[in-house]
């Protein structure tokens, strides 16, 4: 099989998809923050608290490299992996990426709920969210535009999945 990388903004279901994914091809499963939250002892929101941003994206990138000299698996990144120095030129090298592009209407409805174990949202109001959201996936769709395939709303599905890794097995 191969590497896959599923890239896109907080709340679009990276996590879900690549649990899903990994079981139908029987290939180990990575949430890179869950990674990060186990070999560093803290949550990423105490991370971000005690070690700041710019720290927990230098441990993000050291470690989404660690795992990417492994056996094959489905992994889903931070939302902001995508985006730090060469990540993802490295992801594309290493395997295949999709890029997981939810509507604004979508992302925001489900960031409304649980976001206080997202530390960048955490302390947002709504009208505060939708802009921060607004701004931030216009800023990070220029390096997830690079990912090699796109997948958007109803296209994030199963079968969409399995058509584009056919040729990959």
């Amino acid at each position: 099989m191969a590497k896959i990388f599923l890239v896109g903004m907080m709340g679009v279901g990276k996590s879900h998809w690549a649990g899903k994914l990994a079981r139908k091809l029987s290939l180990p499963h990575y949430d890179l923050d869950e990674v990060i939250e186990k070999q560093e002892g803290q949550t990423i929101t105490e991370i971000f608290a005690t070690q700041g941003e710019a720290r927990f994206r230098q441990i993000e990138s050291n470690t989404l490299r660690k795992l990417a000299e492994g056996a094959d698996f489905v992994m889903a990144t931070g939302g902001g992996a995508p985006c730090q120095p060469g990540n993802m030129d490295f992801m594309n090298r290493m395997g295949i990426t999709i890029w997981l592009d939810e509507p604004l209407e979508i992302i925001i409805g489900r960031l409304r709920q649980g976001r206080e174990a997202r530390p960048l949202v955490a302390r947002l109001a709504d009208d505060e969210l939708r802009t921060y959201i607004a701004t931030k996936l216009a800023e990070r769709s220029v390096f997830y535009k690079k990912a090699t395939y796109r997948l958007s709303g109803k296209e994030i599905s199963a079968a969409t999945f399995e058509q584009i890794l056919e040729p990959h097995k």
